[in-house]
């Protein structure tokens, strides 16, 4: 059983659906860009959001591009990895 999960359009960050499955994102098109867009799973978003207030001093946030710091995020949100467990090549 599943209970009800939020995502968030990565477009706008206005665009909110709930779906009864949990996933890390989906694609849909958005009610307030209309964009059709990816839709990232809203705890891994508040996560990404909190290492953007106060990156990780263990890795180079900075040096990341989004959609690696989405990833992150999204290992950190739904896989229990540690950001321990991540380093920045340069």
């Amino acid at each position: 059983m599943c209970v009800n999960q939020s995502y968030r359009c990565l477009d706008c960050l206005e665009g909110a659906v709930t779906r009864s499955f949990d996933i890390s994102h989906l694609k849909t098109q958005c009610s307030r860009c209309g964009s059709f867009s990816r839709f990232i799973n809203e705890a891994v978003l508040d996560q990404f959001q909190s290492f953007e207030e106060s990156p990780p001093e263990t890795l180079q946030w900075s040096q990341l591009d989004r959609r690696e710091k989405l990833i992150i995020s999204e290992q950190v949100v739904r896989r229990g990895r540690s950001i321990d467990e991540f380093a920045v090549s340069t």
